[in-house]
Order: structure tokens, then sequence, then C-alpha cells
């Protein structure tokens, strides 16, 4: 199987004209996808792929995305794809260029890609977790806090942020 990086993530507006009523920008769904490093998350991702021979592999920020709403959600494959297909937001943070009202991908998808990213998932993490450190640094010092030292570790039900003394 192949890979080739998809291009960066459509503005609002443009994903919004397909349904007829935006999208809100204050939507929490929408906000996290301008705000994930999905450009180095695709780098990582290409990593999975050796061979530059096969299928094209379904764009990284489509099935991440799910995984991140699944984790959110904890809703089983098959109602993740529903759910997906019912919810523009959703639609909007996997990267999709307009609303689909058909499902973007099957249910199994899902299980091939999270044993495809296996091998990188530390790697994953580690860009996720940087990248939350950079942003609660960020806002603490736009709140004028001193920056306390902090722990962000990652498990199965998600980010652990721990003061460290």
């Amino acid at each position: 199987m192949s890979y080739h990086q998809k291009d960066v993530q459509l503005s609002l507006d443009s994903f919004g004209s397909a349904l007829g009523t935006p999208l809100s920008p204050e939507n929490k769904w929408v906000m996290l996808a301008n705000q994930i490093p999905w450009q180095k998350l695709e780098e990582a991702y290409q990593l999975a792929f050796p061979s530059k021979l096969g299928r094209i592999a379904k764009p990284f920020q489509q099935l991440y995305g799910e995984a991140l709403i699944k984790q959110r959600t904890r809703l089983f494959d098959r109602e993740l794809v529903g759910a997906i297909l019912d919810t523009p937001a959703y639609q909007y943070f996997m990267g999709l260029p307009d609303y689909r009202v058909k499902a973007p991908f099957s249910f199994s998808s899902l299980g091939y890609f999270r044993r495809r990213i296996a091998p990188i998932s530390e790697l994953l993490r580690n860009i996720m977790d940087d990248f939350v450190c950079q942003e609660l640094q960020t806002e603490l010092a736009h709140q004028g806090l001193t920056k306390p030292r902090f722990r962000v570790t990652h498990n199965e039900t998600g980010l652990m942020i721990s003061k460290l003394s």
C-alpha cells in the first residue's frame, strides 16, 4: 500500500458552502481541526508506508480524526461511521473537502488503520504531546501566568496533564 500526502485543510467557508448553512467557527471540532499539527502527523504517517506500490491509503487526517472522535465519544466503529455521516463538524475535523451524505469509509477501515499506525504510535503520541504542551504554555503566557512545569502523558483514555513539584 502506498500513501500520498493530502493538501492542507480547506477553509471553513469552503466546507460550509455545500451544506447551505455554514459551520460555526466556535464549534469545538472546527477549532480543534484548525489547531492540530496535521502536517507533522502526516509526515510521521508516511513512515508506515515503506513502499510506493499498491493502492493509495485513505488520507491520514480522515482516519486519525476518526480515532480522536472515537476516543472522545466512546462509540463502537459501526456507530462511529454513522455519527460521522450525521455530523458535519466531524467531517470537517476529518479534513473532508465538503459535507458528504455517504460514509467516507467503512467501519472495517478503522481497524486496518489502527494496525497500520501501531509501529509509529509513539511518534504520533510525542507529536501530540508536544502540541498540547506548546498550546498550554501559550495559553498560560496569554493569561499572564508564570509557566508551571507539567508533564503530559498519554494512555488509552487520552492525554493526562499533571503538575510537577
